[in-house]
């Protein structure tokens, strides 16, 4: 079974680079697969490519991954306040009802 040659990262200006060309990782079918890789500080570009027993590419493969910003939680204080105002809401909905309910009776 043949080595698998390990990716290093090497430092170039601004970012991270990395492949394994021209040896790549061997495939089972006798062919290989070369990984080329930069890290950003926003982000991964890879490409992995496959070729065949004969050195023909056969896949190539762009993967971009991106930082997102995150989502914001909703404060405590933003909390508190939907919580205030749907109780305030019940209860006048409850006084609502409540008075209906003697307007509908008939004194004699």
């Amino acid at each position: 079974m043949n080595e698998i040659e390990d990716l290093q990262l090497m430092w170039e200006p601004s970012r991270y680079k990395a492949n394994n060309a021209p040896n790549g990782c061997p495939t089972s079918s006798g062919g290989k697969v070369v990984y080329n890789v930069t890290v950003w500080g926003s982000g991964i570009d890879a490409l992995d490519q496959i070729y065949d027993v004969k050195g023909n590419l056969i896949v190539n493969i762009p993967i971009e991954y991106r930082r997102i910003n995150s989502i914001p939680e909703p404060s405590l204080t933003i909390g508190l306040l939907a919580l205030g105002i749907g109780c305030v809401s019940s209860v006048r909905l409850g006084k609502q009802k409540h008075k209906s309910k003697y307007k509908e009776k008939t004194f004699v």
